[in-house]
């Protein structure tokens, strides 16, 4: 019991000196397409968590380019406190749905959906610090 009671103490004490505390979600898991974005769904019911999803073709240039920005260390860092998905609407009709529901007409297109919120566009451009502005918890 006292070992429990210090570990409290400790803990509270630690949160109260200004340290960051970690994030509720956290992950490097992509999910892919309307079957992702399903089990993304279910991911944020259980988490509440917000989503990002993202809009994507292959043979997008600017696409590529968020890609490679996507893979700097402090976007990647930050993604991962999100549920993330990739949808690329070239896939099927399902994926061109959820295209039309985000109300997506070019790519790369990114939204993110707070926990119990509706979509918000961000823009996906770089540099790697404005992009990372724009998600929640900043």
């Amino acid at each position: 019991m006292g070992a429990l009671v210090v570990c409290t103490i400790y803990g509270v004490a630690l949160g109260g000196a200004g340290t960051k505390m970690a994030p509720a979600y956290y992950s490097s898991t992509w999910y892919e397409d309307a079957a992702g974005y399903e089990q993304a769904v279910r991911e944020q019911r259980a988490h509440h968590a917000p989503s990002f999803i993202y809009f994507r073709v292959d043979w997008c240039p600017h696409c590529r380019a968020f890609d490679q920005m996507a893979e700097a260390y402090e976007v990647r860092s930050k993604l991962n406190e999100l549920i993330k998905v990739r949808i690329n609407p070239e896939h099927g009709d399902a994926e061109k749905a959820l295209q039309g529901r985000y109300g997506s007409s070019s790519y790369p297109a990114l939204f993110v959906q707070p926990d119990g919120g509706a979509p918000g566009p961000i823009s996906a451009k770089g540099p790697a610090a404005p992009f990372v502005a724009q998600l929640p918890g900043q």
